[in-house]
């Protein structure tokens, strides 16, 4: 009997070493290949103070007269350091983006109340009445990699 109990506990002993050294494919590893950090856009919004509605939300559309001058506000988190900003302009959301301005980092400001940082671009709007725009925000890190744009809606009054 007891040379069974030793053949028992060799097989079953092999049996964990042979597991032991299988690996299993990771299914997910090309998935999550990663070139570096880049910065989030939390939102996107223009002019000179933020408007919400009567929900408390976020108006991203803002109305403003035609060719005047209007800040786009970037705010933002990074982990690593922003080379630059860009701002695109589209007459619709698939539309083809035209660059308006590329600018430097430097001048952006640390929100505490926002824990985020607020970058604002000025931009002219588009010549015409009831012109409509959708405005897209880039950041393009130290590292070179650009954050997803985010956008805002500008229309020039009737």
């Amino acid at each position: 009997m007891k040379p069974i109990f030793k053949h028992i506990i060799m097989c079953v002993a092999g049996l964990f070493l042979l597991t032991g050294c299988y690996k299993e494919p990771d299914l997910f590893d090309e998935l999550l290949v990663s070139n570096g950090k880049v910065a989030q856009i939390a939102v996107v919004w223009l002019g000179d103070s933020k408007v919400y509605n009567a929900a408390g939300v976020l108006q991203t559309t803002t109305t403003v007269d035609s060719l005047s001058t209007v800040n786009v506000n970037i705010e933002y988190t990074s982990e690593i350091a922003v080379k630059e900003f860009k701002v695109y302009s589209a007459p619709t959301a698939s539309g083809t983006q035209t660059l308006l301005a590329t600018v430097p980092a430097g001048t952006q400001k640390y929100d505490p109340e926002l824990r985020n940082y607020v970058m604002k671009i000025p931009i002219t709007a588009p010549k015409g009445r009831n012109v409509t725009s959708i405005i897209f925000a880039e950041i393009v890190a130290e590292n070179s990699l650009a954050s997803s744009r985010k956008s805002a809606t500008l229309k020039t009054k009737p």
